[in-house]
């Protein structure tokens, strides 16, 4: 694609702000989630199971962090893809969002399987009349770790290529 053209800009332009508003959505949450209240509901014990039913029931917030993933991930794929290989390979700049790209990715796919998929067996459970609450509370342990690891991801992908331009004048 020509971005030298109106109609380039603009396309890339708009990629870029779809690309950054998910992902800042996508990464704020799982940090909110991961440092915030997932500690705080597990300091909570049992007690803190009804508000944990309560958010992922919703469905509002349940599609949250993948519909933002989501929108994140096609949009820098879509943008990488217009990049050429010159760009990516040439330059610490191009390396970095490679490697962004790359965690972003790992970022996502972890997401998706290891997580999402957990959150729709634990609104199932939630919903189901009889609920087993160890099977639910293991769950909910392998949601916490996997959500961590997935946070870890997606936060290196971010910082890699919020700082990719300044990469190149600190390696020197």
């Amino acid at each position: 694609m020509d971005i030298s053209t109106a109609g380039g800009a603009l396309i890339i332009s708009a990629l870029r702000l779809l690309h950054i508003v998910a992902g800042l959505i996508w990464v704020g949450a799982a940090i909110v989630m991961s440092c915030y209240i997932e500690p705080a509901l597990e300091r909570a014990g049992v007690g803190g199971s009804p508000f944990l039913r309560a958010l992922y029931g919703s469905a509002s917030f349940a599609r949250l962090i993948p519909l933002s993933a989501l929108v994140t991930t096609v949009a820098g794929l879509l943008l990488y893809g217009l990049m050429s290989y010159h760009e990516a390979m040439s330059s610490s700049m191009g390396m970095a969002i490679t490697l962004g790209a790359l965690f972003g990715l790992l970022a996502f796919g972890h997401g998706y399987f290891a997580v999402w998929r957990s959150v729709g067996r634990f609104a199932a459970m939630v919903a189901s009349e009889t609920t087993d609450e160890t099977a639910l509370a293991q769950l909910q342990d392998r949601m916490r770790r996997n959500g961590r690891v997935s946070m870890w991801l997606a936060l290196v992908s971010l910082m890699l290529m919020a700082g990719a331009r300044y990469i190149g004048p600190v390696l020197g």
